[in-house]
């Protein structure tokens, strides 16, 4: 039986690690990041404890409306799980995003969509307690993605539909990884060097509280992915948002 742990870059990736017992995986998605911006000069700041399953981790998001209907996102996730006799494992990715924002019905329904690129790695180790001893791969991770969503907003609560549409490619790095002792983690690695996979990443997200903070529940799942891709496919996260004006007026 196979040690499972699971990293990815989040989406992100993104993407990240986990880890939970048979089976080693190389991707989960990062949360997605639905700011439902109204105008020009509007900013979130939110930071989100995520995960799935066994992985630990947290989500930073940042956005700001730098015209009446264009966005731009930085985005950036991390995680890992650890068992002892098992593996361990650590994931970081980081994506910028830009897109279009458009409020009716009175400024309580906002459309969006934001494409973007992100950047990751994922370094595990097999069978062993720390980096330090024990065989060891490290992928790179690129992903192109494309994030529709949809959502209700009134006053300081808001609910939101989001769907994203990523190409994530992988580039192993380096392994030190041996058939003689992890053969059905060779034969993993092996399949995912130098391979591209499409994605389908839904969420929900539902958020409310103050003028100046709010608490966030968000639920985002690789719903398909396109070829047989070791995968957490599931991210949980709760967290708190920072809403504020660039120009220092509350919205």
């Amino acid at each position: 039986m196979k040690t499972e742990f699971k990293a990815t870059v989040p989406c992100c990736i993104a993407m990240l690690l986990f880890f939970s017992s048979c089976i080693h995986y190389y991707y989960q998605p990062s949360a997605n990041n639905v700011p439902l911006f109204k105008e020009k000069n509007e900013a979130r700041i939110q930071i989100q404890s995520s995960g799935g399953n066994n992985l630990s981790g947290f989500d930073a998001q940042t956005a700001y409306a730098v015209g009446d209907h264009t966005g731009l996102q930085l985005n950036f996730f991390h995680a890992g799980a650890k068992e002892e006799g098992y593996g361990i494992g650590r994931g970081n990715y980081i994506e910028a995003a830009a897109g279009y924002f458009k409020a009716f019905s009175n400024n309580r329904l906002v459309f969006e969509t934001y494409g973007g690129l992100g950047y990751g790695s994922v370094a595990n180790v097999y069978g062993s307690s720390d980096f330090y001893g024990g065989e060891s791969s490290k992928f790179g991770i690129l992903k192109l993605f494309a994030q529709p969503s949809f959502g209700f907003t009134h006053k300081n609560f808001s609910v939101a539909l989001s769907s994203k549409f990523a190409v994530a490619s992988f580039h192993l790095a380096s392994s030190s990884v041996t058939k003689e002792n992890n053969p059905y983690d060779v034969e993993d690695i092996r399949s995912l060097d130098n391979k591209s996979f499409f994605l389908w990443e839904p969420g929900f997200m539902i958020r409310g509280g103050f003028e100046h903070f709010q608490l966030l529940v968000q639920v985002t799942k690789t719903a398909y992915t396109s070829g047989a891709l070791p995968a957490d496919n599931i991210n949980g996260s709760i967290g708190i948002i920072v809403p504020f004006k660039v120009n220092g007026k509350s919205h």
